[in-house]
């Protein structure tokens, strides 16, 4: 069932803070019921190209798997990126009910341009030998804007997860790759059989035929 109703008062806040923080700053409102098209609304979405509709994010899945909602009121301050690299400082409020999650609101600050200047002063820095301080955060989040996008990056990640060159695996090496990107649903996705002929350099007929071997071992 939908949290949208629950959640609908919070839209005009959306627009009212992508006004007041500026074109720099992207606002996402996600309903955490509906995870492959959470958002519900958005404002200053062109600087990570995310629209109504889009999923959540896997940063926010892992935070509702973790249950850090239960908590915390917030995670503030976190690295996000997108899959071209642009950078962001990320924050993200739960929203909850009788201490029940229903949304999420995700302030995503565009601070591509300060970093570089940042990168330059460092190296300046660096030139005169000064030292230098280095901040890490507890979180990192991928700002992809969709679902082919998420399983490229899942293919992508267990492919190279598994410590073995494509070229030097066995079959049954890519028959165990298969199996864990079949039990994420990856396949579900269009283009997914196609990138990962190529990651495992295998044909595609190799690897439909991979997965109704995969398949008939659960039937």
């Amino acid at each position: 069932m939908s949290n949208y109703a629950s959640l609908e008062r919070y839209i005009p806040l959306v627009k009212f803070m992508g006004e007041i923080c500026g074109k720099n700053y992207e606002i996402i409102l996600h309903d955490v019921s509906t995870p492959e098209r959470s958002v519900i609304a958005a404002c200053n979405e062109h600087l990570s190209g995310r629209r109504v509709g889009d999923p959540m994010t896997e940063l926010a899945k892992e935070l509702l798997r973790t249950g850090a909602y239960k908590e915390h009121d917030y995670v503030a301050n976190y690295e996000g990126r997108t899959r071209g690299g642009k950078r962001f400082v990320s924050s993200t409020y739960f929203i909850k009910e009788k201490g029940q999650l229903v949304g999420l609101i995700c302030v995503n600050h565009d601070v591509e341009d300060i970093l570089v200047l940042s990168e330059h002063l460092s190296n300046l820095l660096h030139s005169f030998s000064l030292p230098q301080e280095e901040e890490s955060s507890a979180y990192t989040e991928d700002l992809d804007d969709s679902i082919p996008e998420l399983s490229s990056n899942l293919i992508h990640s267990t492919i190279l997860g598994y410590g073995i060159p494509s070229n030097a695996m066995h079959t049954a090496d890519k028959l165990e790759i298969l199996r864990s990107l079949e039990a994420q649903g990856v396949f579900q996705t269009k283009g997914s059989v196609g990138q990962v002929a190529r990651e495992l350099h295998i044909s595609e007929p190799t690897v439909y035929r991979y997965l109704r071997r995969i398949r008939s071992e659960t039937v």
